[in-house]
């Protein structure tokens, strides 16, 4: 259902909603630390205002006016010939960032080990370097020669992909992921969702609770299995993305 707002504008009523309550909860908060603060006149048209201008933001915005959004169906898929496949996750419990994960597989879609390590409290993008440092440095020393290495955030693989030196807490961690990377061996960064990760998002009391050892599953954990088998079997999940 939709609602006239002007300006030849339609808007869902969730825009509408949404805007609504933010400017409730922005006025509230100005009013009590700002004595100067008043009230709009016209609420109903402060809020028509502000939708208005978002919905106009939206769509004329060069790099939204071009996407649309698309459902896809995600699921794992195994690497090129000769390449392993790293996959990396930040791990949370209870709602702090604690850890970090990772599974690697191989091209026949084997498991070939995963990898838990707790990270004490940070960010879930430093605790999602850790998880790229800590497969990187393992496998590496394993004598892997070609690995993608898929993390779940974008501005994850973003980062390692360009020569950006990161936030005051993780810039000394990406120098290390970098001189990882540099030595003599080939490693694709790739930005990979999460519903494509089921595996190493399944980790993450594991990486929780078990301190800052790095912890190896050689086998797959048994609550893992049932995970596991779906990706060979081929199960997808949908997921809307921006195209």
């Amino acid at each position: 259902m939709t609602m006239k707002l002007g300006m030849n504008d339609t808007c869902c009523r969730v825009e509408f909603w949404e805007t609504t309550c933010h400017a409730l909860w922005s006025s509230r908060n100005k009013l009590s630390h700002d004595s100067e603060a008043t009230m709009p006149f016209n609420s109903l048209k402060e809020v028509t205002r502000r939708v208005n201008c978002y919905m106009g933001n939206q769509y004329n915005h060069p790099m939204i006016a071009t996407s649309r959004r698309v459902v896809e169906n995600m699921s794992w898929k195994p690497p090129e010939i000769g390449w392993i496949l790293l996959k990396t996750d930040g791990a949370s419990k209870e709602g702090y960032i604690v850890g970090c994960r990772g599974v690697v597989r191989g091209e026949n879609e084997e498991w070939i080990c995963g990898f838990s390590k707790g990270s004490g409290s940070c960010d879930s993008y430093v605790a999602e370097l850790w998880g790229a440092f800590e497969g990187l440095k393992f496998f590496r020393a394993r004598g892997f020669n070609r690995m993608e290495l898929h993390a779940d955030s974008w501005v994850v693989s973003t980062t390692l992909s360009s020569s950006k030196i990161g936030t005051t807490t993780s810039r000394s961690l990406l120098q290390h992921i970098r001189r990882l990377l540099d030595m003599n061996w080939e490693v694709r960064i790739c930005h990979s969702y999460r519903e494509a990760n089921a595996c190493a998002d399944a980790l993450a009391n594991i990486a929780c609770d078990g301190g800052f050892i790095l912890m190896l599953h050689e086998h797959q954990p048994i609550h893992i299995r049932m995970l596991f088998l779906a990706d060979l079997i081929g199960v997808c999940t949908l997921h809307i993305v921006r195209r």
